[in-house]
C-alpha cells in the first residue's frame, strides 16, 4: 500500500505579535479543515527563519505580519534575502515578493493615481533629510487643500495610524502653530530615522471619512465583501481601537465606483506584477470615502497585512477562495 503524501504546510508569518485576531483564526480553522497543516512563526529578527526552513511549506503569507513598519529595514532584507529565495524556489508567496516590496511605502498610491487614475487625496511626500526639520508653513505651502479642513500627516511606512497627526488649517482658530511645529517634528524625525527610503505625507483631510471609510475586498481576484468604518463622534480615524464603530455593507450598499476602482487595482497589479496568465492576486482591501459629489477617493489599497474580516456574512466565498489560493 502506498503511503500517504504529508499534508501542505501553510506559514503565517508574524513579527512579535502573539495573537492572530478572530478573521485570521477563522482563515486558518477553514484551511485547517480541508487538511492543511498551519504554522505561525516570526520572522523578527531576521535570523530567526531561514531559507531551509522556509522550503518545506507550500505557501507562505503575511496577513498576520503585524508591526513589520516597525523595523522595516529589516523587513526589507527578509524579504530579498530569504523570501525572495524561497518563491524562486518554487515556494507560493501571497501576495508575492515584489507586490510586498511595492505595497509596503505608501507612495504607491502615486503610481496607482498615475497608471490606473484613481482619486487620492491631495498630497506631497516630503523626503526627510538629515539636519534640522524645516517649518511646517513652509513646505504646507506646497499643498493648496480645498476649503479649512486641513491636512493629515504621517509617515509614508506606517500601519494603524502610527504616528499620524490631523492639523488644522492655518486659517483656522484652532491652528496652534507651536502645537503643529512638534508634531511635524515628531513624524518628520520619526521618519528620517526609519529608513531613508521613507518619506512624510501630507494630505488633505477628506472631510467625507465622517459618513465613514469603506474597506472594500477582493480575494482570489475578485470581489468578495465591503464594510463600513464609521469613526467616534470625537475622531477622525477609522478605527475600532480608536472608537469606530463597523458594519457590513451589501448589495446597493456597496459604491459601484469603489468596486470598480478595487477591480481596475487589481487588472493593474496582476499586469504589472503576475507571473503567468493564471495568476491571481491573493487579497486586497481598499479603503477610501465617498465625496459629496460622488467621487471614491481612495486612502489605502492594501496587499501587505491587511486586517480582512472573514467573519462577516458575505465573506463566505471570498474566504474560500484566499484558502484556495493559499492551499492550491
Amino acid at each position: 500500500m502506498e503511503s500517504q503524501a504529508p499534508p501542505r504546510k501553510v506559514l503565517f508569518i508574524k513579527t512579535n505579535v502573539s495573537t492572530v485576531g478572530p478573521t485570521n483564526a477563522l482563515l486558518i480553522s477553514t484551511l485547517q479543515k480541508r487538511g492543511l497543516q498551519v504554522e505561525k512563526r516570526g520572522w523578527y529578527p531576521p535570523a530567526s527563519l531561514t531559507l531551509k526552513d522556509l522550503t518545506s511549506y507550500h505557501s507562505i503569507n503575511f496577513l498576520n505580519c503585524w508591526e513589520y513598519n516597525l523595523h522595516i529595514t529589516s523587513f526589507y532584507q527578509f524579504l530579498k534575502e530569504v523570501i525572495a529565495p524561497a518563491e524562486a524556489a518554487g515556494v507560493k508567496i501571497v501576495n508575492p515578493v515584489q507586490v510586498l516590496l511595492w505595497n509596503s511605502d505608501k507612495e504607491y498610491l502615486r503610481d496607482l493615481q498615475r497608471d490606473v487614475g484613481i482619486n487620492i487625496p491631495e498630497s506631497i511626500f516630503v523626503e526627510a533629510l538629515p539636519g534640522g526639520v524645516p517649518a511646517y508653513e513652509d513646505v504646507i505651502s506646497a499643498l493648496d487643500p480645498d476649503g479649512a479642513h486641513g491636512t493629515v500627516i504621517k509617515p509614508s511606512i506606517s500601519a494603524a495610524s502610527n504616528m499620524t497627526h490631523r492639523i488644522p488649517h492655518p486659517s483656522s482658530e484652532s491652528y496652534d502653530s507651536a502645537k503643529t511645529q512638534a508634531n511635524w517634528a515628531e513624524v518628520y524625525e520619526y521618519t528620517r530615522d526609519l529608513s531613508s527610503s521613507a518619506k512624510v505625507i501630507i494630505q488633505a483631510f477628506e472631510p467625507a471619512i465622517k459618513n465613514g471609510e469603506y474597506s472594500i475586498f477582493f480575494l482570489g481576484g475578485e470581489y468578495s465583501h465591503t464594510v463600513l468604518k464609521k469613526p467616534a463622534e470625537t475622531d477622525y480615524r477609522a478605527m475600532e481601537r480608536f472608537g469606530a464603530s463597523v458594519s457590513e455593507l451589501k448589495g446597493e450598499e456597496v459604491p459601484s465606483a469603489g468596486k470598480e476602482i478595487c477591480k481596475k487595482i487589481v487588472e493593474y497589479v496582476e499586469r504589472r506584477f503576475g507571473t503567468g496568465d493564471d495568476w491571481r492576486l491573493g487579497y486586497l482591501r481598499v479603503d477610501g470615502v465617498v465625496r459629496d459629489d460622488g467621487t471614491f477617493v481612495v486612502i489605502e489599497a492594501e496587499m501587505l497585512e491587511p486586517y480582512v474580516f472573514l467573519d462577516v456574512e458575505g465573506a463566505k466565498d471570498g474566504l474560500e477562495r484566499l484558502c484556495d489560493a493559499l492551499g492550491n
